[in-house]
């Protein structure tokens, strides 16, 4: 019974498959595996199923090649990626994935462009192995042509032929291939500053033939008006534009000194090369002296340097230029009758009537209160009162004042008051300056100590280093290890309210002589403030200590010999002031058993 039920259910499903809505496209959609990809999607239906399967046979190649026929003819002729296929296409290409499978399945980054296409993707070419669109605009990659023009346009316009790689190359951008063209290869070389000249200069508007180069003046306007003739090269040569060839000596007038460095069109101004004279100076240079002086301008003046002069000044007049005033131009002293507005070369210069007084040339800064004789205090060879030794109290004016300019203590009073606000003004010049440290400088300890600055510091220190205070004298003594310690680890420098007021300054009182004021707790609060109870300053390594009350154990035998870390281990864990990592100097065992097992 149950046979016969179970055919008559097979004979009905059957009925119903045949029966119902088309026959080959359910019959298709059972049997296919998976839709076909895009590329194949016009072959999807029963129907179409035998032009790519073969009965008995699945798919064989040649019913792939009858379709890619490129394919075919690179296989015959054994180039491209199937040179060397054997086995079937569906053993790389599997078809009934999706719509969205790619079949060519290729890893552009592992694709060997130069063995399988022979174009090799070099230079700025090697920046698309990934961006195989770029390229192939198509979805096949076979149609693809190598020539430069098939992706890039010709900017020439086909003016210079089609083999773009005569001048470019793929290694360098295009546009910077005019600056690694080699001109050799073209007619007209480049020499000298020709090297330098933007490309665009000669070839306007990127025409690079037919361009005139026999002459200088196919590219160069002559400012010589044709009369020197067409060859520039007689006397210009292509290293500078300026360049000149011309031995100006043939002329009777040798260029040497200043006048070598001038330029043709200064003495030559109507740009012809015609006989100047030149018999004296002032044919080309005027007399700033108006002829107060009969000689030609060389009696006194070089080529080398028309500012220089070789005037003995010694000998001709009754003041020597010594010092400082050999050096000066004559106009320092021997002012211009001219304005001052007019042109250098227009000035006229007095050379009578000037005085050998300082105060001629040189203001009186001391307002006439030490008398006009300056030679008192200052020299020539150098205007500070270097000479001067004040006649008292020499030690003060020994050591780090030594160098310091008058001014700095002798001041007027005004400008003391402005530059040093809160200090005590100083007396005019021509009286004695107090002589007491504050009256120059400031308090830079803020009232923490008293005014007497003496007592700690000398002029002689470097830097006015406290080089007379000593630790002795104070609260805490330097001993051990503090001896050696900078004073700025204690005494820092800190912002804040002190005796003078609020400022920064070095803190020198109050600072708290305890050890943990400077130094960190190592032992998190397991003993007491007092370091000095184990340490001390001499080294601050534990060199002994008795365990009190437990003199019985751990002061004899064995026990005594051992070191310190054998019970008191480095833990990490609470301690009294706070987690963290030390040794354990409390809470161990003092029984045997609590050790020894």
């Amino acid at each position: 019974m149950a046979k016969l039920l179970l055919r008559s259910a097979s004979i009905a499903f059957v009925i119903t498959f045949f029966v119902v809505a088309p026959v080959p496209a359910q019959i298709g959609t059972l049997v296919s595996p998976g839709p076909l990809s895009r590329a194949h999607a016009n072959l999807e239906g029963l129907a179409n199923c035998q032009k790519c399967h073969t009965p008995g046979r699945e798919v064989i190649a040649s019913k792939c090649l009858s379709c890619h026929k490129p394919i075919a003819d690179r296989m015959v002729a054994k180039v491209g990626v199937h040179r060397n296929v054997v086995d079937g296409c569906v053993t790389c290409h599997v078809e009934h994935g999706g719509a969205d499978v790619d079949l060519r399945r290729l890893d552009a980054r592992r694709f060997d462009h130069a063995t399988e296409t022979g174009f090799p993707l070099e230079g700025q070419h090697a920046k698309l192995v990934d961006k195989c669109s770029a390229c192939h605009k198509k979805r096949t990659f076979l149609d693809a042509r190598t020539s430069c023009d098939s992706c890039h346009t010709d900017v020439h316009k086909g003016t210079l032929g089609h083999e773009c790689t005569r001048c470019h190359s793929a290694v360098t951008l295009f546009k910077e291939t005019q600056r690694q063209f080699d001109h050799a290869r073209a007619r007209f070389l480049l020499t000298g500053a020709h090297h330098t000249v933007a490309c665009a200069k000669c070839h306007v508007g990127g025409v690079y033939r037919g361009l005139k180069f026999d002459t200088c003046t196919g590219c160069h306007e002559t400012p010589h008006r044709s009369q020197l003739g067409p060859s520039c090269t007689t006397c210009h040569v292509t290293d500078r534009w300026t360049t000149r060839t011309v031995e100006h000596s043939r002329t009777g007038f040798a260029l040497v000194g200043q006048h070598a460095q001038v330029a043709c069109e200064r003495c030559h101004t109507s740009g012809i090369t015609k006989a100047l004279r030149f018999d004296r100076c002032s044919a080309c240079h005027t007399d700033v002296h108006r002829n107060s002086i009969k000689e030609d301008c060389r009696t006194c003046h070089t080529e080398t340097t028309f500012r220089g002069a070789s005037f003995d000044h010694g000998l001709r007049t009754s003041f020597a230029l010594g010092g400082k005033h050999a050096g000066l131009a004559c106009r320092k002293c021997h002012k211009a009758i001219s304005a001052d507005t007019a042109p250098p070369a227009s000035r006229v210069i007095d050379f009578a009537g000037a005085k050998a007084e300082c105060a001629s040339c040189h203001a009186d800064e001391h307002k006439g209160k030490f008398g006009r004789t300056c030679d008192a205090c200052h020299r020539a060879s150098t205007f500070k009162a270097s000479g001067f030794a004040h006649p008292r109290v020499p030690e003060f004016f020994a050591g780090k004042h030594v160098g310091l300019a008058c001014e700095k203590c002798h001041v007027r009073a005004t400008d003391l008051q402005v530059s040093r606000g809160s200090l005590r003004v100083v007396p005019e010049p021509g009286k004695a300056p107090q002589m007491t440290c504050d009256t120059c400088h400031g308090d830079v300890h803020l009232g923490q100590v008293g005014p007497a600055c003496e007592r700690c510091h000398t002029v002689g220190a470097e830097r006015f280093a406290p080089a007379r205070f000593s630790h002795e004298v104070a609260a805490f003594k330097l001993t051990g290890k503090h001896g050696a310690v900078e004073c700025a680890k204690c005494h820092p420098v800190q912002a804040g309210t002190f005796p003078a007021g609020a400022g920064s300054a070095r803190r020198l009182k109050p600072v708290s002589s305890e050890c943990r004021s400077c130094h960190k707790d190592p032992h998190l609060g397991q003993v007491d403030a007092s370091c000095t109870t184990c340490h001390s300053a001499q080294s601050f390594t534990l060199l002994s200590y008795r365990h009190r009350g437990l003199e019985s154990v751990f002061g004899v035998g064995s026990h005594r010999r051992l070191p310190c870390r054998s019970c008191h281990k480095t833990e990490t864990g609470q301690f009294p002031a706070g987690r963290g990592t030390t040794v354990r100097l409390k809470g161990l065992g003092k029984t045997c058993l609590e050790c020894h097992p």
